[in-house]
């Protein structure tokens, strides 16, 4: 039976760019919309002392939505959206440097690594002025091989690529959510309120919240994060064939 993994992998130069940009706003925007009221949650319950007015994710969504109505779960939208620059100047990064790379080493790994700490430094260089902006405004209220895909022995060969990628990004994301949130409470503390130190953040939460207090927003963050990561991880593949410059389209099968 044939291999339903093996693809291949479509790289810069197999693009229609005008397709790739446009399809590229119009998801970033749909997963946007869907996850912006949890992320907004997650800052408010990652910012607030204790549990001083929200117990907990769901509580967090009913009073938002009694005071400030639906509008108040996307404060802050608005300006959030300029993010979608940073994004397409990830995968423009993200893309160029693996075409970059390719000229020096045809690992993959290598051009995958290398292009992703790339894309993510330009990124962010771009996001953290906006998320703080943002943040501040949630906190208002109302008033070719299978290359990548060669661990994949952990999944039965008939089993979809698609649905392996569906099922093994939302598990990463949430690992990841597990592992630094930590991180992530005190970067919100130190953006929202404006303080310089890290260490220093980090003493006064243990100190008034103790260990607990460094997984506060933590479900949240995992359900914005879990349908985010499916649409992402399928999305962009899905992404790439759609633009596909025309004459390569019968070319490619997966």
């Amino acid at each position: 039976m044939e291999d339903k993994r093996n693809i291949q992998i479509i790289e810069w130069e197999h693009l229609d760019k005008k397709k790739f940009y446009v399809f590229g706003v119009a998801m970033t925007m749909m997963i946007r919309v869907s996850v912006y009221p949890f992320t907004l949650i997650r800052t408010r319950l990652q910012v607030q002392k204790g549990k001083s007015l929200y117990h907990g994710t769901f509580d967090a969504f009913i009073k938002i939505l009694r005071a400030d109505g639906v509008t108040g779960l996307y404060r802050g939208f608005l300006v959030n959206t300029f993010t979608l620059i940073s994004g397409q100047c990830y995968v423009t990064t993200y893309e160029l440097t693996r075409k970059f790379v390719s000229d020096y080493s045809q690992s993959n790994t290598v051009k995958s690594l290398v292009a992703g700490g790339s894309a993510s430094l330009v990124a962010q260089s771009i996001t953290v002025p906006i998320d703080v902006v943002s943040q501040h405004l949630m906190m208002q209220r109302k008033g070719e091989k299978l290359g990548r895909f060669q661990l994949s022995y952990l999944c039965p060969k008939e089993c979809p690529h698609i649905v392996f990628q569906a099922v093994s990004g939302p598990m990463a994301a949430a690992t990841a959510s597990i592992i630094t949130n930590p991180m992530d409470v005190i970067r919100t503390r130190v953006q929202v309120e404006g303080k310089s130190s890290i260490i220093l953040t980090f003493r006064q939460l243990m100190a008034e919240e103790g260990p607990w207090g460094l997984m506060k927003g933590l479900s949240a963050r995992i359900i914005s994060a879990t349908p985010s990561t499916i649409v992402i991880v399928v999305g962009y593949e899905s992404l790439k064939k759609l633009s596909l410059r025309p004459e390569l389209v019968d070319s490619r099968h997966w």
